[in-house]
């Protein structure tokens, strides 16, 4: 039997050598899984803990254990590292191909580029075609807020739902953000002015009528269509 006892690549063989002599062909056999597990051992040590943990669903604690040779690999990990080393047919590049069909929706060059940024940092950090709602939670909630609240995440999730309301209904894919709800945007907290400035403003106008508006704009806070249509009536003399 053929197995990994590090990843510093050192493999023995539990076979006896006059079981080599009778059956002559279990060495070429065992020489093919050599290579395969050679080929695997530098994989293993060569990709990130992250990576493996993410691809395989194994701790990212045992990970580190198998690649400082503490611990064998689970047949988990090996076919997680054997699916990674396996060449993968070019895929269609859908992003670009969903940004085609808003251009030739007529959607701004601005909403172009807005779609492209967001996207694309998306399927940096996940595997788009294959995200569970989790997953894209887990990245929505990574993103940090800006100064207007959660601005920048519902952004994304903006693009992110776009696109995958188009995957499903061009393609036929699953769309994982159907129950996702888009994450509140924070309302900013606009400057106000001094009483300084409004004494400032109520001394520059023009008119009684204009100091008696700006007054009371600064002791209602009132909004502008408030003020506008407000009617003699609407007082309380």
């Amino acid at each position: 039997m053929c197995f990994f006892l590090s990843t510093g690549i050192l493999i023995r063989l539990r076979r006896s050598p006059e079981l080599y002599k009778s059956e002559p062909h279990r060495i070429r056999t065992c020489n093919l899984l050599i290579k395969s597990q050679l080929h695997l051992a530098k994989l293993l040590n060569k990709t990130s803990v992250s990576e493996l943990a993410e691809l395989s669903n194994l701790s990212k604690a045992y990970i580190s254990q198998v690649k400082h040779g503490k611990r064998p690999p689970s047949q988990k990990l090996l076919d997680a590292l054997t699916e990674l080393a396996t060449p993968r047919k070019p895929r269609l590049d859908y992003i670009t191909l969903f940004l085609q069909s808003r251009q030739a929706r007529g959607v701004s060059p601005k909403t172009l580029e807005f779609y492209k940024e967001r996207l694309n940092k998306f399927a940096f950090r996940v595997n788009y075609l294959n995200a569970s709602p989790q997953n894209i939670q887990r990245y929505l909630n990574s993103i940090p807020p800006n100064q207007n609240g959660f601005a920048t995440g519902h952004a994304s999730f903006r693009a992110m739902q776009a696109f995958y309301r188009w995957l499903n209904a061009e393609h036929g894919l699953n769309n994982p953000m159907t129950n996702l709800t888009a994450p509140i945007v924070g309302k900013p907290i606009l400057p106000s002015l001094t009483q300084g400035q409004v004494l400032m403003l109520i001394e520059k106008a023009n008119c009684v009528r204009d100091k008696a508006i700006i007054a009371l704009f600064a002791e209602s806070g009132l909004r502008l269509s408030e003020v506008t249509n407000m009617r003699i009536c609407d007082i309380d003399w």
